[in-house]
């Protein structure tokens, strides 16, 4: 619930100046870097001593973003720290915590609808391979089946090559390695984008 009243945040604060934001490009495609930080927890059902916790990893890659007219097709690829904190109960009524790290290789498939020039609005699935399946500390299988849903915002001015992304996954893939549990990355993303865009051709 915090995640997506997070995410609700950073959409008003950006809207607030969305009708002064100009499109670099209305047709045409171009490369991109990411670089940010993902709030990432562990949804758990079934009968397990670990109690989940949220915590902050980094993630970083690449996209390519085609616009034409107000829809959007961007294709990325991403290389993110999931997992979490899980804490134990002890028998003396103290708690353990133990620090989860699943790193993931990631394609998301972001479709994106522009509402006004500057905020595109998008969603799309997210394919993902854990680098560390088997291993202790990692998930308990490869694939990793997400539903990624978000806002892009282009800066302005002096700041015109930057983009904020805001972003949330949610895991469709059980990655227990727990036979008695269900486990789900769930990952907030917030990502500083370096847009390279082509340079104009001298006429």
């Amino acid at each position: 619930m915090h995640s997506y009243r997070l995410l609700l945040f950073i959409f008003l604060v950006t809207s607030s100046a969305l009708t002064q934001a100009q499109s670099n490009k209305p047709i045409g495609g171009h490369f991109g870097l990411k670089l940010g930080a993902s709030f990432t927890q562990i949804a758990i059902s079934g009968a397990t001593a670990n109690i989940p916790h949220r915590t902050l990893q980094p993630h970083l890659g690449v996209m390519y973003r085609y616009r034409y007219n107000r829809w959007v097709v961007q294709p990325e690829a991403l290389l993110s720290i999931r997992g979490g904190n899980f804490q134990q109960e002890q028998n003396n009524g103290t708690r353990t915590t133990t620090a989860i790290s699943y790193y993931y290789a990631s394609l998301p498939l972001m479709l994106g609808y522009i509402p006004t020039e500057g905020l595109t609005i998008q969603a799309g699935p997210e394919f993902s391979y854990a680098l560390n399946a088997g291993q202790t500390g990692g998930p308990g299988v490869n694939n990793d089946l997400g539903i990624a849903a978000g806002v892009h915002y282009d800066f302005l001015d002096m700041l015109h090559n930057f983009s904020l992304h805001a972003r949330f996954i949610y895991g469709l893939t059980n990655v227990s390695p727990e036979a008695t549990a269900s486990y789900y990355n769930r990952n907030l993303q917030i990502s500083m984008v370096y847009n390279l865009f082509p340079k104009k051709k001298k006429k």
